[in-house]
């Protein structure tokens, strides 16, 4: 055993700088495990010792190698924190009064019901206090038109960012801290045009905000609503206009992905264009001669992914994608080739760099884990493929080539996301695999090109007839969609597995993917062992959320039966998301071990307030009950100070 370890540590010696972003990863994601708020001094006096420690083991290089792997580590938890203590607090005063606001909208989508929502980043009120961070009100109805950077002015009502809605949840809160979000609410009055003083957003932002509304105004107009609202998804990044029952069934297809601007869009938009421009050279002998069309086509693909990214909404898997064509890009120009799981590095440690708190975001890991099992898959059996498929003419190469791509490359990144479609959103795509197959050369030679070529002739006008026969072929991908979806157990409900089943299989995967040396396949072990852990998990008995705005209890067939409660839609709604839930409506007094009289709730033999809980999952043991509570569960941190 201690042969193979050295063996291994000495063979796999160029790929230990793979675990450099990992250690960075770790340490921002043990930041948010923490219960408590961690004490900054300790924090920097830990940074101090280490840079201490490196000067006087200066001329020790071991020492440092393994010094580096822990200031690595140090440094993720302290970034994270730092941005922690940089955002500003919350508007208490604000919180829970109606209010006369007035501000400049810098966005503007829909919520969960379809009502039209704006986005200001910074209120004032009728006294002239100004309440900085981004501030999200529903408005009353969706008549009224308004555009991004207009003044508006109206009554409404702000209350403080939700908490999670379960003990194991996702913590809706904390995202919204980190993204800006004060607060949200909804308005009392319809919006009026107003003159701001308040701050507007800078200029090149607010531009390309218009930019983008613009855009997803032209789509509207050209195209029905079932094609406009995927249309403006992949073309704009906004995915406010597509109807729960769409994203549904793209969802239960396997197609959710195609919504998300990710690596697909952007190597086939740049791949596109590489190919275009290097044609177009070649038919200009002169030019062709005289300069190096790959290096020219390079740049051109460069800029246009950038233009894309921009326009996009520059989302976490868009930026993953741009870095790593990037990269791609960088090398072509440069006469390099690049590795591909070092650029998958590159790309993990700028992003977590620039945006830590996106390491917890579904988005950033379901995307690194797609790429990080292509890459390590490819980077495994890529010769064998290749000496496999080089028999026979050239078109069957290409076809054969064509459909095992689609197969393997769709199985690998489904299974590669798998454990996180299970913890983040309870479900599986059951026939991924014919979604993709069937709608696969429809995005690739119809949908993509179509794109293309209408962002390249929109300034010009000339955009319309390739808008629209990408409408057909977003026609084509939801009438599979629509098929797929109504498969039996097309969308197959699962129990989120604990976190610690997560992370067993994250290590798993990355031990797997990164090393190349026989101790690989304890990766496997650890992937094994976590999805176990789906075993352990039970529906609760009784479910309380957020100040008993929403109650459930669970019924002899083991599904949870809603109370009938005022409120509350937004947690009964993730609830339904989240475990097996019945269509029945129960009472309250269905349930004679739980009492509630003010805010003081007894469940069996245990009692609390729920001020102090703000909710909790009670598991049945005998004659009492199990109690997690929901504040125990995301403990006292900055984003949670409200609750």
């Amino acid at each position: 055993m201690l042969e193979l370890l050295i063996s291994c540590w000495k063979s796999d010696y160029s790929r230990r700088i793979l675990w450099l972003p990992v250690l960075f990863g770790c340490g921002i994601g043990s930041y948010f495990l923490l219960s408590e708020e961690p004490n900054k001094w300790i924090t920097l006096w830990t940074v101090e010792a280490l840079i201490v420690i490196a000067i006087i083991f200066r001329r020790r290089m071991r020492v440092l190698y393994y010094l580096a792997a822990i200031f690595v580590f140090v440094l993720g938890f302290a970034i994270i924190q730092l941005k922690s203590i940089y955002i500003s607090n919350f508007p208490h005063d604000l919180y829970g009064k109606t209010s006369y606001l007035k501000g400049v909208i810098t966005k503007i989508d829909t919520n969960y019901k379809g009502k039209q929502r704006f986005t200001f980043d910074e209120l004032e009120d009728f006294d002239g206090n100004k309440y900085s961070g981004k501030y999200r009100i529903v408005q009353r109805s969706n008549d009224k038109v308004a555009s991004i950077g207009d003044c508006v002015e109206q009554v409404g009502t702000i209350m403080p960012p939700a908490v999670e809605t379960a003990v194991g949840g996702y913590q809706l809160d904390r995202k919204n801290y980190f993204e800006g979000l004060k607060g949200s609410g909804y308005a009392e009055s319809n919006f009026f045009p107003a003159e701001c003083d308040v701050s507007s957003p800078g200029w090149f932002g607010s531009q390309i905000a218009r930019l983008r509304q613009r855009l997803v105004r032209h789509i509207m107009r050209l195209l029905p609503p079932a094609e406009s609202s995927v249309a403006a998804a992949i073309i704009a990044g906004d995915k406010s206009l597509i109807s729960p029952e769409q994203y549904d069934q793209y969802r239960n297809s396997g197609l959710a992905h195609f919504l998300a601007i990710s690596g697909l869009h952007m190597s086939l938009l740049c791949g596109l264009m590489f190919f275009i421009v290097r044609l177009g050279l070649a038919l200009v002998p002169p030019m062709a001669l005289r300069f190096d069309s790959r290096k020219i086509a390079a740049w051109c693909a460069l800029i246009t992914s950038f233009i894309y990214l921009l326009i996009s909404g520059m989302a976490v898997p868009a930026q993953r994608a741009f870095i790593m064509i990037a990269v791609v890009l960088i090398g072509v120009i440069t006469n390099r080739r690049a590795i591909s799981m070092y650029s998958v590095g590159l790309a993990a440690f700028i992003i977590l760099l620039l945006s830590p708190e996106v390491l917890i975001s579904p988005s950033f890991q379901m995307s690194f884990a797609a790429t990080i099992g292509l890459v390590a898959f490819y980077e495994k059996y890529s010769s064998a493929i290749h000496s496999y498929f080089a028999k026979g003419n050239k078109f069957w190469q290409g076809f054969k080539i064509y459909i095992f791509g689609i197969l393997i490359t769709d199985f690998i990144a489904s299974l590669s996301t798998l454990p996180f479609a299970i913890y983040h959103f309870n479900m599986v795509a059951i026939y991924t695999t014919l979604g993709n197959l069937a709608s696969g050369p429809i995005i690739g030679f119809v949908i993509m090109p179509c794109v293309l070529f209408s962002l390249l002739l929109l300034p010009l006008g000339w955009d319309k007839p390739f808008l629209i026969a990408a409408g057909f072929g977003i026609d084509w991908v939801n009438h599979i969609t629509e098929y797929v979806s109504s498969l039996p157990y097309a969308g197959f409900y699962v129990q989120a597995m604990p976190t610690i089943g997560l992370l067993a299989i994250v290590f798993g995967g990355l031990w797997l993917s990164i090393w190349f040396c026989r101790w690989r396949i304890w990766g496997a072990y650890a992937i094994g062992l976590g999805l176990l852990s789906i075993l352990f998990v039970r529906t609760p008995d009784v479910l309380v959320g957020d100040h008993l705005k929403a109650i459930a209890f669970k019924n002899d067939d083991g599904k949870l039966e809603l109370v009938s409660t005022r409120g509350g839609g937004f947690i009964k709604q993730s609830w339904r998301q989240r475990y097996p839930t019945s269509d029945n409506i129960t009472m309250l007094k269905a349930h004679p071990e739980l009492w509630i009289e003010g805010d003081i709730v007894t469940i069996g033999r245990q009692q609390y307030n729920i001020k102090d809980i703000i909710g909790f999952s009670a598991y049945k043991k005998g004659d009492d009950y199990i109690v997690k509570t929901i504040r125990d569960d995301i403990g006292n941190r900055k984003w949670n100070e409200n609750n």
